[in-house]
């Protein structure tokens, strides 16, 4: 993506999203495909501290399916509205406290599709539409540790605790941890650690790397 500054409180920007899944839900059936999302975001500061981050994207997917004897494709498409407000509070001069309260609806719709064995025998099957809107509250706490070379080492530490309504599963939570290794010349390491539990017992774990830098 990128990002305009438009003022020292806006900023404007469009991002664009891939994935590629691959779900083996038995040893008899496959399910893989591609997606993507793209869109414009915004970030405002309201106040001393107080910012709001949002962002709309659209995009779709195609897919592979293999079930058996039968196989076929399919496309969706997808909507997803992000938006949120956090604090962002100094405790001391190296320790940041970022309260947040952010909303999540998502939507995406598959398409009819059908799946054809070798004999060239059909199976048609309906689209459908899921649809998830997820309220929740965040606490994160880092702190910045001077390093050589005029870099910044920062580890933080977070929980999330929410609802999930209309396909959701219900109240959901997570754990996360993380460290930022940023040097003079305004590039950035990102490291985390995610653990997720949602309402009905279902739990996900993941790991993420990033690299940035400002031109």
């Amino acid at each position: 993506g990128a990002d305009y500054l438009l003022s020292e409180k806006a900023l404007l920007g469009v991002s664009f999203h891939y994935d590629r899944m691959t779900d083996p839900t038995d040893e008899d059936a496959e399910l893989s495909g591609n997606g993507w999302l793209a869109g414009p975001y915004a970030s405002f500061e309201l106040g001393k501290g107080i910012f709001w981050d949002t962002s709309l994207l659209y995009g779709g997917s195609s897919n592979t399916v293999d079930v058996n004897a039968f196989d076929g494709t399919f496309d969706t498409h997808r909507l997803l509205l992000d938006t949120s407000v956090k604090g962002h509070w100094l405790l001391d001069d190296a320790t940041v406290f970022t309260p947040g309260l952010r909303a999540v609806y998502f939507s995406e719709a598959v398409d009819d599709y059908g799946v054809k064995n070798g004999t060239g025998d059909i199976v048609d099957l309906q689209g459908f539409v899921e649809e998830q809107l997820r309220v929740s509250l965040k606490a994160e706490i880092a702190r910045q540790f001077s390093l050589e070379n005029d870099m910044t080492l920062t580890p933080k530490i977070a929980g999330t605790l929410g609802y999930s309504g209309l396909d959701g599963a219900g109240v959901f939570g997570s754990l996360s941890a993380g460290l930022s290794l940023k040097t003079a010349e305004s590039w950035s390491v990102d490291t985390g650690l995610l653990f997720n539990i949602e309402g009905d017992g279902e739990t996900s774990a993941g790991a993420k790397v990033g690299v940035s830098g400002r031109f």
